[in-house]
C-alpha cells in the first residue's frame, strides 16, 4: 500500500469533524505522495517556512524580542547578583543555557537576540533532520507537519527557550523508537531541567519490557540528579525551588482558558475589569469573579494531573503498551496542564508539536496493511489539523492583536479590543477541543473492555520491546 498524504482524504469512523477532513484534503492536494518523498521540495518548503518566520519578526513584529530583551539584561548583572538572585523564575540551568548567547553575542544585546535566534533555528533545524531520518515510511508527514506547526508559532518560536523542551520531548519519543532507553530518559530529564514540566512525562516513556523500563528510569533519574546536584552546588536550594514558589502566586493570566469569560465581560463592557502587567512579567485581569475563577483553576490543574496520573497506572497495569500510545499519554499530559492552568503564555503552545511530530515517524516504522495503523492515523490527523488551527489562532492573538487587548490607550484600541478577545476565545475553544480528541484518543485504549481484552491475551515468549 503506498504512503499516504500528512493527511488522509477520506473521513473514517475515527475522524471526528467535517472540518478537520475539508483542511485534510486542502494540504492533500498541495503535498502529494511525491513531494512528501522529495527530500529537496521539503527542503525548499522549510527554508521558505522559516523565511517567513524572520519576515514577520522584522516587518511586523519587531516586539517579540521583548523577552529575548530581558534574558540579556538578566545574564547581564549575573556577576553582580549572583545565581541565587538571577532569574528566579526559571530552572537553575536555564543560567547556563541563557549564558551561551551572551558570550558569543559577546556581551552586547543585538548580538546576543541574533545569537539567541540562530541558536533556536539550529535546534529546529536538527529536529527537521532527525525527523526525515528516522520518520521511515512518514518521514514526509512529520517533516511537513513540524514545518507548518513552527511556521504558525511564528516568531514566538525562535525568541522563547520553550523551543528546547519540545524538541526534547519529540527526541524523547523518536530515541524511545530506536530503543535508545537511557538517551530518552536523559532527554526527557534535561527537558524538566529546562523547564519543569518535562519532568511529569517520564512513566510515558515505560511501555515495554522491565528492562527497558529499568534504563530509561535510570537515564531519567542519573541526569535528574546530576544537574540538581550542580544547580544545588551553583546556586544553593533556595534557588533550585525558587521556580515552585514563583509559580505559586501569579495571578489569573489572560489567555489562559479559564480568563476567557472575564476576557469577554471586558470586551463587552459587561464588568469591571482591568488587566494589568504583574511582577511575573505576564498580563493577568482583575475584576468580578476572577478570584474564585483562580481558585477552580487551581483546582482543576490538581485534578488533571490526578487524572493524568490514573492513565499512566492503568497503562502500565495493563501493559504490552505501544510507543504510539506513550504520544498520546505525553499529549494528554501537556494538554491538561495548559487547559486547567491559570497562566497561559503563547510560548506553551509549542510544547505539543515536538511529540505530534515525532508520532508520525513512530507511524513510519510500523507495517501500513494493519487497520490499527489507519486508525492511529486517523486520529493523529485528525489532532494534528486541529492543532495547526489552533497554532494559527495564537499567532492571530500574540503578537498580531496583542496589544488590542492589554492596552486601553485610545479609542482605536476599545473599538479591536472585542474581535481581537474573539480570536482569543477562538484559540482557547480550540484548544480544549484538541483535549477533547485526546482524551478519546486515550480512552480508546484504556477503557475497561480494552484493558481487559490486553491482559487476557495470551503473548508466548519472553517479553519484548513494545510495538510502536
Amino acid at each position: 500500500m503506498t504512503d499516504q498524504p500528512l493527511v488522509h482524504a477520506g473521513a473514517t469512523a475515527a475522524t471526528p469533524s467535517r472540518l478537520s477532513t475539508r483542511i485534510s484534503r486542502r494540504i492533500t492536494l498541495a503535498f502529494t505522495r511525491e513531494r512528501l518523498q522529495s527530500g529537496r521540495f521539503l527542503l525548499f518548503f522549510w527554508f521558505a517556512a522559516r523565511l517567513l518566520i524572520f519576515c514577520i519578526w522584522a516587518f511586523l513584529t519587531p516586539s517579540t524580542q521583548g523577552d529575548v530583551v530581558y534574558y540579556y539584561e538578566k545574564i547581564q548583572v549575573l556577576f553582580g547578583s549572583g545565581p541565587a538572585r538571577t532569574l528566579t523564575e526559571y530552572p537553575t540551568p536555564v543560567i547556563g543555557l541563557l549564558a551561551v548567547p551572551y558570550l558569543l553575542g559577546l556581551g552586547t544585546q543585538h548580538g546576543y537576540v541574533i545569537v539567541f535566534a540562530l541558536m533556536m533555528l539550529a535546534i529546529d533545524a536538527a529536529f527537521t533532520w532527525s525527523l526525515w531520518h528516522t520518520g521511515g515510511a512518514m518521514k514526509g508527514q512529520a517533516v511537513v507537519f513540524w514545518t507548518l506547526f513552527l511556521a504558525l508559532v511564528g516568531p514566538t518560536a525562535y525568541l522563547r527557550f520553550d523551543l528546547i523542551t519540545c524538541v526534547l520531548a519529540g527526541w524523547s519519543v523518536i530515541f524511545l523508537l530506536r530503543r535508545h532507553n537511557v538517551t530518552a530518559g536523559a532527554l526527557t530529564a534535561a527537558g524538566a531541567a529546562v523547564k519543569l514540566w518535562p519532568a511529569l512525562l517520564w512513566p510515558a516513556l515505560l511501555p515495554g519490557a522491565r528492562r527497558q523500563k529499568i534504563t530509561t528510569t535510570l537515564g531519567f533519574a542519573l541526569t535528574g540528579a546530576a544537574l540538581t546536584g550542580a544547580s544545588i552546588a551553583f546556586a544553593g536550594w533556595d534557588r533550585l525551588m525558587s521556580p515552585l514558589h514563583w509559580q505559586s502566586g501569579r495571578g489569573l493570566q489572560i489567555e489562559s482558558i479559564a480568563a476567557t469569560v472575564p476576557m469577554l465581560g471586558r470586551a463587552l463592557g459587561t464588568g469591571d475589569y482591568v488587566v494589568t502587567l504583574s511582577r511575573y512579567q505576564a498580563y493577568e485581569i482583575w475584576g468580578p469573579g476572577v478570584h474564585p475563577i483562580v481558585t477552580i483553576a487551581d483546582l482543576a490543574f490538581y485534578a488533571g494531573l490526578l487524572a493524568a496520573f490514573a492513565a499512566y497506572l492503568v497503562w502500565l497495569w495493563r501493559g504490552h503498551g505501544r510507543i504510539i500510545e506513550a504520544v498520546a499519554l505525553v499529549q494528554l499530559v501537556i494538554l491538561i496542564m495548559i487547559v486547567t492552568n491559570k497562566t497561559f503564555s503563547p510560548q506553551y503552545i509549542m510544547w505539543v508539536g515536538g511529540p505530534q511530530a515525532a508520532a508520525y515517524a513512530v507511524l513510519g516504522a510500523r507495517s501500513q496493511r494493519t487497520s490499527r495503523f489507519f486508525t492511529d492515523r486517523s486520529r493523529m490527523n485528525a489532532i494534528s489539523m486541529w492543532m495547526l488551527v489552533t497554532t494559527a489562532f495564537t499567532l492571530l492573538v500574540y503578537p498580531l492583536s496583542y496589544n488590542r487587548l492589554v492596552s486601553d490607550w485610545n479609542v482605536g484600541d476599545e473599538l479591536l479590543r472585542l474581535p481581537a478577545t474573539g480570536l482569543l476565545a477562538a484559540r482557547n475553544i480550540t484548544v480544549v477541543i484538541v483535549l477533547g480528541l485526546v482524551v478519546r484518543w486515550v480512552w480508546s485504549f484504556l477503557r475497561p473492555s480494552a484493558v481487559r481484552a490486553v491482559r487476557s491475551a495470551v503473548h508466548p515468549g519472553p517479553a519484548r520491546t513494545p510495538d510502536a
